[in-house]
């Protein structure tokens, strides 16, 4: 039997047709061109109510005004904070430059993101539903959610908005590329400047599978293939991140990744979906941590019930896919977005499940209520207009959980209190980040006392031993001090100030050689540091050596500017 050939003038037809079919309109008509701008001035004012808001004390400063990629602009050749994020560098670059340690412009520049991301959300799902209203209400769930507050308020957070402002224009270009409007390669140009922004969004290649699904196009080997390229920047991204986060020291596993096994890891999975999905509908007490209620060596009986409830939503979301697709395609775009953030392994010294992971997931869970009118009014025409004043109630109740959750960014104190009282210490990091608070503010007592508790909760955080050594010099107890600068220095030799700190206390403990020897790798390090020549002067007379004391005050003086 000859084989069958499709001639070429009907293979073309289809590119042909796509290329040819209508575009999706910006909203119901012309007229509705102007929604999804509303809709990011609403995300815009709502953010607004936070541009006053200080740097808290989780991060703010070491990922911008501490950031020497932010400082010098050298964006390219150095990690910070565990992480390769040159463009984000770039946007804290700008907002430095415009006010150096000034909040404004940070908190400004992350509003200003997130509202692009609202038009974008809105025109993707547009490309994705049929019908506008249900695009418009996954854009302003998405631009009013008090899940997304810890994304845009918090500064160090700006890399998730930034990354996905980029994630979503590759996922509009894709689907223009599959109406034969777009060359593919722009959306490839666009995922590696996401990854520069943030490797999380190594995820893109499953979405834009889910994408496919959404679009009707058969699952077939041929769409992986296609997306080769993508994948191949998703494991370079993603190796590129375990080595800046081990030159971090973040992939040490330290106890909890001791603590867990497989089993462990298979519920604290199947319980953080739900937990999310959970807090997405019903958004209380949120927290900027949720650590891992096991008690006593026992999970709570909601962790062994997760798995059955994921499974009976499996169920549904397949035996129900043809009545209600959205379904289906919800799950499946919020999984490829939070699969990442899910706790398969540990990353640093304690578990953490977070707001901000659901950033892009929390899309396709809005996907599903938007369609709740349709579907509810394809049954019984009442139930729609039922349906659309639960929606609009719901979107009031998140603008107002949101513009509480803003304020809450406000102030660090109100944050770890709030979320100490909610979901408990978190390994103890609390107590640390509350004490750089209190030492900030000279409350030296309550700031001591804190990292006390730190480190009797966690004792692998290193960095509250070089504040509280630092806190003790101050207040006059040495020896404590010399003991946690000792701690520190051993793992973070180069550190310039507090290498200094330990030479003033050994020099309070009349250990003068000991001190010079400190106060001289400091010079080493940092030629330019003036005090340590003072120091090494007044170590160097205690010890009777005049010439060397004088030496050392001369160059102290002539760096220093004094006469």
């Amino acid at each position: 039997m000859a084989k069958k050939t499709t001639p070429k003038s009907a293979q073309a037809a289809p590119k042909k047709a796509a290329a040819s079919a209508p575009r999706p309109s910006s909203g119901g008509g012309d007229s509705f061109a102007w929604l999804p701008w509303a809709l990011a001035g609403l995300a815009l004012l709502l953010y607004a109510s936070g541009f006053s808001n200080p740097m808290v004390a989780m991060d703010d400063h070491s990922a911008t005004v501490n950031n020497p990629a932010v400082k010098n602009f050298d964006l390219f050749g150095q990690f910070n904070l565990g992480m390769y994020a040159p463009i984000t560098w770039a946007g804290y670059a700008i907002a430095y430059t415009l006010g150096k340690s000034s909040a404004f412009w940070y908190h400004f520049l992350s509003a200003l993101v997130h509202a692009c991301n609202v038009v974008l959300v809105f025109r993707l799902f547009r490309h994705l539903m049929p019908d506008w209203r249900a695009a418009s209400v996954v854009a302003l769930f998405f631009a009013i959610h008090p899940m997304q507050v810890e994304a845009v308020s918090w500064i160090a957070g700006f890399s998730t908005p930034l990354f996905s402002l980029f994630y979503l224009l590759a996922l509009l270009f894709y689907v223009q590329y599959l109406n034969g409007q777009r060359s593919m390669m722009l959306s490839l140009a666009l995922f590696c400047l996401a990854c520069l922004a943030k490797t999380a969004a190594v995820t893109l290649p499953l979405t834009l599978l889910v994408v496919d699904i959404w679009k009707g196009r058969r699952l077939e080997a041929k769409l992986v293939w296609e997306k080769i390229p993508f994948f191949v920047l998703s494991v370079f991204f993603g190796v590129l991140t375990l080595y800046s986060r081990g030159e971090a020291g973040h992939t040490t596993a330290g106890e909890a990744a001791q603590t867990y096994n497989l089993l462990d890891r298979a519920l604290m999975v199947c319980h953080t979906l739900p937990f999310y999905w959970t807090k997405l509908l019903v958004p209380f007490n949120l927290s900027i941590w949720y650590p891992f209620e096991k008690n006593n060596g026992a999970w709570p009986l909601a962790y062994w019930l997760a798995p059955l409830a994921l499974t009976a939503i499996g169920w549904a979301a397949w035996r129900f896919r043809k009545e209600a697709p959205i379904v289906g395609k919800g799950l499946l775009w919020y999984l490829s977005n939070i699969v990442l953030a899910l706790p398969f392994a540990t990353f640093g010294t304690f578990e953490l499940r977070s707001d901000r992971y659901n950033y892009l997931a929390c899309l396709g869970i809005f996907a599903i209520l938007a369609v709740l009118p349709k579907a509810l009014g394809d049954k019984k025409p009442a139930w729609a207009n039922i349906a659309w004043v639960f929606l609009a109630a719901l979107a009031l109740f998140y603008a107002v959980q949101s513009a509480a959750r803003i304020r809450d960014w406000g102030s660090t104190l109100t944050l770890i209190n709030k979320a100490m009282a909610a979901q408990g210490d978190n390994f103890g990091k609390a107590y640390y980040w509350r004490g750089m608070e209190y030492g900030d503010a000279g409350k030296n007592e309550e700031a001591i006392a804190d990292f006390d508790k730190a480190i009797a909760q966690n004792p692998s955080l290193i960095e509250a031993y070089k504040y509280r050594g630092g806190l003790l010099g101050m207040v006059g107890q040495p020896e404590k001090a010399l003991a946690d600068l000792n701690i520190y220095l051993a793992k973070y030799p180069n550190d310039v100030e507090y290498r200094f700190n330990r030479g003033i206390a050994l020099r309070k403990l009349n250990r003068n050689e000991e001190a010079i020897a400190d106060f001289t790798k400091t010079i080493e390090l940092r030629p330019d540091f003036a005090p340590a020549y003072r120091s090494r002067a007044f170590a160097y007379s205690d010890l009777g050596d005049q010439a060397k004391a004088a030496a050392d005050m001369a160059e102290f003086k002539r760096r220093s500017g004094e006469r």
